[in-house]
């Protein structure tokens, strides 16, 4: 008995202290960012998950961004490297020579034809980079666009089927 007192004593007294509270705090708002790369093609959406967005015609845009880089007013950025580009790059990269090779099925003969492509003018579109901030507090989404990229098309080497589109370079904004 002499034992149990003591553990009792030490009980009521745990048991007698009142529970401290965390303090109250306003809850804080909540900011999400992310980076977001989607695909734009001249009069619609590449991307079935953005086709509720009014793309009419990005056309003006990637011809005006075109020519500002060609004339040296913007920066293009390899879309690898990240190195600046000259206009005679960003020219050698949207005017070249394209070779084909070709084999007939049946007999085996093969052949090539040279393509000169000059996407300065015939671009298929654009790649935006955009930071998406979402203030759920406000309810509220920003978008600002860090990077665009004119889009042209990819063929194969072997009988020139297309094999998608790709960036050609980007300029980006800070």
């Amino acid at each position: 008995m002499k034992k149990l007192i003591p553990l009792l004593l030490i009980g009521f007294v745990a048991c007698d202290q009142q529970p401290t509270e965390a303090p109250t705090e306003a809850i804080s708002t909540q900011t999400w960012t992310k980076t977001m790369e989607y695909a734009v093609d001249l009069n619609s959406v590449f991307h079935q998950d953005l086709n509720d967005e009014d793309f009419s015609d990005v056309a003006p845009i990637a011809e005006q961004l075109i020519g500002d880089v060609l004339a040296g007013k913007l920066k293009a950025y390899d879309r690898f490297s990240d190195e600046v580009l000259t206009a005679e790059q960003v020219k050698s990269i949207l005017q070249f020579t394209d070779t084909i090779w070709f084999e007939e099925p049946e007999t085996g003969d093969k052949s090539i034809d040279i393509l000169e492509r000059d996407y300065s003018q015939n671009f298929y579109g654009l790649t935006f980079s955009e930071q998406w901030t979402y203030n759920a507090d406000g309810s509220i989404l920003d978008r600002k666009i860090l990077g665009l990229a004119p889009r042209i098309p990819v063929y194969s080497s072997q009988g020139g089927d297309l094999r998608g589109y790709t960036s050609a370079f980007w300029v980006k904004y800070d």
